[in-house]
């Protein structure tokens, strides 16, 4: 099973591809804080969140929330710092603690993750492997998600990513 954060969870479901995290991942799994997060959001307006309510397992979706063991929270707190919400702690923990992929694209919770020995895939990696097994098909279809992400999202690829990707094409 691989662990998805918000922030990946929301930019997908912002340009309508979440099926990608479930295409690529055998098992996708996300914490119950960051469901709470999403459910904030949700209260606040954001629509995008709807997609996400599909996909969760207790609606017959493949998301998969886990809760989170006794070891896993106290692994949280011992993680926790000033620049590491609970909800990234708690992700970070279940993740160390299975012995799971964790996909952020906050680096912070990146650096954090590596530090603890967990394999961290951020964006840029999820896009590739999208283009690996033939989801994203073609560099038009790429320029067009890569665009929507940063619109619905405001994310900024750098230049060397970017390029990165389109030369999974050649």
């Amino acid at each position: 099973m691989t662990i998805v954060d918000n922030n990946i969870l929301s930019a997908f479901a912002k340009v309508g591809r979440l099926e990608l995290l479930s295409v690529i991942f055998d098992a996708v799994g996300t914490t119950p804080s960051v469901i709470d997060e999403l459910d904030r959001a949700e209260a606040a307006g954001y629509e995008f969140v709807e997609k996400i309510d599909v996909i969760k397992s207790y609606n017959d979706g493949w998301l998969d929330v886990i809760p989170l063991t006794a070891t896993e929270l106290e692994l949280a707190a011992e993680i926790r710092d000033h620049a590491l919400s609970t909800t990234d702690a708690q992700c970070l923990a279940v993740a160390h603690n299975r012995d799971r992929r964790l996909v952020t694209d906050d680096s912070h919770v990146g650096t954090i993750g590596q530090q603890h020995g967990i394999a961290v895939w951020d964006l840029v990696l999820v896009l590739q492997a999208a283009i690996q097994c033939g989801e994203i098909s073609d560099p038009e279809e790429l320029t067009a998600l890569i665009e929507a992400l940063q619109v619905e999202d405001g994310y900024r690829f750098a230049t060397d990513d970017k390029a990165s990707l389109f030369e999974q094409f050649e």
